[in-house]
């Protein structure tokens, strides 16, 4: 059994991580900025206060914190917001590495989008270079951050992709376009979007923590293009599908840099994970609609 703290532990990842951990009988401890239950502990990265009485035990540390990179537009104070919700909140638990006497791993959340736009084509793996796109860059810059920790502990990262989930996440934004009958691909409709059911993500940080995993790990299921993934969530509400594509111009106007999230996507390899044991369960896109 390990002691397990996760910070962002009260996101849509978190929440279900908790209850799996559980239910396997760690310990799981939650660090929030609200409190609310005996096993919450209180912490405040932006001014630097976390309560270090509830480290001592702790022998997993998990960082799924980070502001939604879909929700606003990228102003200048967005990608700060972006920046130091994931970079900083890693610096500063780096910098309590001594208040972690029995910490032995350290997981932080990554980005699947990290890899180069310029070949579409392209199946990328762990081993390739970053971007030089700015999400590709914040990226690179999460995952350094999370290498502080090395001289303390082994550290993984996990590069998600699109999470499909009942509770929220991209679906919910996906969603009412398609239950009003008017759902249609973006853009081109031909770039590809990597997804992964939210059950076989959780499966996938407990196999990294099982296991003491180290290094940097693709978190995804398959890849499929936009178009097929908006006409299967389509079939599944049983809509039809059938408007033109949304012009990748509009999505340039409406969102501006931001709209790279929704008209650029990369093709990414999971043979890494799956080669060390892994096995995904919701392999088939309608299935794990469904």
């Amino acid at each position: 059994m390990e002691t397990i703290m996760i910070a962002g532990g009260t996101g849509l990842i978190g929440q279900a991580l908790e209850k799996k951990l559980l239910s396997n009988g760690h310990a799981v401890r939650i660090l929030t900025r609200n409190p609310t239950k005996p096993n919450h502990y209180y912490w405040d990265p932006s001014i630097k206060n976390i309560d270090e009485i509830a480290l001592q035990e702790v022998t997993v540390l998990i960082n799924l914190s980070g502001a939604g990179i879909a929700e606003k537009r990228w102003s200048k104070k967005r990608k700060e917001e972006l920046a130091s919700s994931r970079i900083g909140t890693n610096e500063f638990l780096a910098s309590k590495h001594s208040k972690f006497p029995k910490l032995k791993q350290f997981i932080s959340s990554s980005g699947i989008n990290c890899y180069s736009l310029k070949d579409s084509s392209k199946i990328y793996s762990e081993s390739d270079d970053f971007g030089t796109d700015y999400l590709s860059q914040l990226v690179k810059d999460w995952e350094t951050s999370a290498d502080l920790f090395e001289k303390k502990c082994d550290v993984a990262k996990i590069r998600t992709a699109v999470v499909l989930s009942p509770n929220g996440g991209a679906l919910s934004k996906m969603i009412p376009a398609i239950k009003m009958g008017i759902g249609s691909p973006l853009g081109s409709g031909n770039q590809p979007i990597a997804w992964i059911h939210i059950d076989d993500l959780v499966e996938l940080f407990i196999f990294i923590i099982e296991h003491q995993l180290a290094g940097t790990y693709n978190a995804l299921t398959a890849c499929t293009s936009n178009k097929n993934f908006m006409k299967s969530l389509a079939k599944h509400f049983k809509k039809p599908f059938w408007f033109p594509n949304v012009p990748s111009f509009v999505l340039k106007l409406i969102f501006g840099e931001m709209s790279t999230v929704l008209l650029d996507g990369v093709q990414v390899s999971n043979q890494k994970i799956t080669d060390l044991g892994f096995k995904f369960h919701k392999n088939n896109l309608e299935e794990a609609l469904n």
